[in-house]
């Protein structure tokens, strides 16, 4: 008998589940109260989904990885607006 395994994932792939994570961890360290970390892992996902979306052909992917990542940034956005403003 063989075991069931998966194919390997692909690179586009291993991406995507980076990136899925990179979110998970900043909506955690958001609800954590950590939102200089949040903003950092909102804004790395972003990057990865658009680099993924440039090099994608099919329209509904694409518009996928640029929707998640104009979300990331307006999330991202919304932390820096509600960060505390540091005295000058």
């Amino acid at each position: 008998m063989q075991a069931n395994t998966k194919p390997p994932m692909t690179r586009a792939q291993k991406l995507k589940w980076y990136a899925d994570d990179l979110i998970a961890e900043a909506t955690n360290n958001s609800k954590a109260g950590n939102p200089t970390s949040a903003i950092s892992h909102y804004l790395q996902a972003a990057d990865i989904l658009l680099l993924l979306a440039k090099v994608e052909e099919s329209y509904p992917a694409w518009k996928a990885y640029t929707d998640t990542a104009a979300q990331c940034q307006q999330n991202a956005r919304k932390l820096i607006a509600l960060a505390p403003k540091e005295p000058s």
